[in-house]
């Protein structure tokens, strides 16, 4: 996405997000919070999410669409935080309110916000401006940056329990271990545009070490239909 139509569909979404939120939380000081972009499908904006904040620094809220219920976090590198809330096994492994949410009600139920870009020195200082002024439903202590080591308390242990796994997530599961096994059988075709040649390798990686990229670089020239390094064009084989 152009950068400049990011910027015009976040500010778009700002004000629906806001009526939207005070519509399911009345009290909350929504008003008083200004993101700095808004993907109002966690989902469908998961490419954006992991491209635009890669090695940022920052906070950042999740808000639920079913119940509004919110959750605030912070990271140095937003991208490598996000990839664990996309990653179905990382989500199932945790007993943290957030995971399980994220896990019952799915990704495209939720909004993500990065409330602030920050540096090293102040993130943590930023995360807790923002719990103190919203008071997510969905963090389990109160103090940011304190969950190393942090002792649950018979209240935080029932509030976890209350998000337990739905059928539905278990099934969600359950065909991601399939898909990704016929993910397995996907052989990389590479097309050299000014010879017509061919070659077919086993594997993204297999297909970045002969043209001497990383397995990343085949990926998107493989998902944004580019050409790697102007001369190569990258399909799927999928072996039946």
């Amino acid at each position: 996405m152009n950068f400049f139509l990011h910027l015009f569909k976040t500010n778009r979404l700002l004000s629906t997000s806001r009526r939207y939120y005070s519509s399911v939380n009345p009290n909350s000081k929504f008003d008083d919070v200004k993101p700095v972009v808004i993907y109002d499908n966690a989902d469908e904006d998961k490419l954006n999410i992991l491209a635009y904040n890669r090695q940022k620094i920052g906070v950042y809220r999740w808000i639920n669409k079913i119940n509004g219920n919110a959750y605030i976090g912070s990271s140095v590198n937003i991208s490598v935080r996000m990839y664990t809330y996309y990653s179905l096994r990382s989500l199932a492994k945790s007993n943290r309110p957030i995971d399980r949410a994220l896990l019952k009600y799915g990704l495209s139920n939720f909004i993500l916000e990065i409330l602030k870009y920050c540096d090293k020195n102040n993130v943590i200082e930023r995360e807790q401006y923002y719990m103190d002024l919203i008071k997510p439903q969905y963090n389990i202590v109160e103090i940011a940056g304190s969950t190393l080591g942090y002792k649950h308390t018979p209240e935080s242990l029932s509030k976890m329990r209350d998000f337990v796994l739905s059928d539905e997530v278990r099934n969600r599961k359950a065909l991601s271990t399939v898909n990704a096994t016929v993910a397995r059988k996907i052989s990389i075709i590479v097309k050299n545009i000014k010879t017509n040649d061919k070659s077919e390798y086993a594997s993204l990686t297999d297909a970045g070490k002969a043209l001497g990229v990383s397995r990343a670089s085949v990926s998107q020239a493989l998902l944004n239909n580019r050409l790697l390094k102007k001369t190569y064009f990258v399909t799927k084989n999928i072996k039946t």
